[in-house]
């Protein structure tokens, strides 16, 4: 059982259903909701929270040898796309 508003809770075909009637277009299955139900309950018994839990895909803030590395990239490729020296420094593009 999920925990949902208040003191209602729904199993994870309720809450499947739920997410794909109000999002037709990026339907989800109930082990997807399984798996996330699962690794949600994990990180907050390790955090206390669900704020804490880190989130996976590529870092949005770039450090400072990021930084180098895409200049010095594109001072030795000054003619390589953008998405190219994106993708070679693990850079997620704004139209991506």
């Amino acid at each position: 059982m999920l925990a949902g508003c208040g003191d209602k809770t729904r199993t994870q075909k309720q809450v499947c259903e739920i997410f794909n009637t109000k999002y037709p277009d990026r339907r989800i299955s109930q082990s997807t909701v399984s798996r996330i139900e699962n690794n949600v309950n994990s990180e907050f018994r390790e955090f206390g929270n669900v704020t804490g839990i880190p989130k996976s895909g590529r870092k949005r803030i770039l450090g400072d040898e990021q930084k180098w590395d895409i200049l010095l990239d594109i001072q030795d490729n000054p003619h390589k796309p953008t998405k190219r020296v994106a993708a070679d420094n693990d850079v997620l593009c704004q139209d991506q």
